[in-house]
């Protein structure tokens, strides 16, 4: 995952909006990207924080994730260890990478 976002290949995210996790994350926002090792592999900055209904999800947004639309779906219901109902509503943050660093 930390290659299709510094390679621009992932410029999206989304959760149930009810998770506490990135609630309160706005526009403007800076993130750290770190791997499993804590090295931070990039910074990057919040650019649209939205709600939408899960069933909204089209292949645009999937593309945004790096994948395809059955697959954000499948995705996005393993990680939430159920069905995700078409009219819940989902968070979803859009980021860019603004400072990359090569791993050594």
């Amino acid at each position: 995952m930390i290659q299709a976002i510094m390679a621009g290949r992932k410029t999206a995210t989304a959760c149930p909006a009810y998770d506490p996790e990135d609630a309160d994350l706005k526009v403007g926002d800076e993130l750290q990207l770190v791997d499993k090792h804590g090295n931070v592999r990039a910074q990057l900055v919040v650019t649209i924080v939205e709600l939408r209904p899960f069933g909204s999800f089209n292949e645009d947004l999937a593309q945004r994730e790096g994948v395809t639309l059955p697959e954000l779906k499948e995705k996005m219901n393993f990680a939430n260890g159920r069905q995700i109902r078409d009219d819940e509503e989902m968070r979803v943050v859009h980021f860019r990478v603004v400072q990359g660093k090569i791993k050594l």
